[in-house]
């Protein structure tokens, strides 16, 4: 009867063990995952900062050159319309690449939804980004 008994207490800790690694396992892929999301959204928003410096810059340069203000105010609508095509289509693909399984974790799906996501999640980006300044 000893014998089952330990036999039983094994298996009991031995379920019990590969039951909490893979709830250890599972909470560190969705702690990975939400990072990821924070991660990217932030460069997306760096992407954005740069665009806008580059529309600028060309802006700056065009009336310089002695550019119309019909061509300028043509390329501030072209690129206007540029950058809300890179919006959609940037936010769409981080949604994309989730599989179906993963999408519960998703607390964005367009633009704006993503910037109150970053937003939210304000202090934790900016660790991130300060960290790798300084490394």
């Amino acid at each position: 009867m000893e014998w089952a008994l330990f036999t039983l207490t094994f298996i009991f800790g031995y379920i019990t063990c590969k039951l909490l690694y893979f709830i250890r396992a599972t909470r560190t892929s969705f702690h990975l995952i939400r990072a990821s999301q924070l991660i990217s959204v932030a460069l997306l928003v760096k992407s954005m900062e740069d665009l806008y410096y580059a529309k600028i810059y060309r802006m700056e340069k065009m009336v310089e050159s002695g550019e119309s203000d019909h061509n300028i105010t043509a390329f501030s609508y072209r690129m206007e319309e540029d950058v809300d095509h890179f919006k959609k289509k940037s936010v769409q693909g981080l949604v994309d690449l989730h599989p179906q399984f993963f999408h519960p974790l998703l607390e964005f799906e367009d633009w704006k939804s993503a910037m109150n996501f970053l937003e939210a999640n304000r202090d934790v980006v900016a660790g991130f980004l300060s960290r790798s300044e300084h490394d």
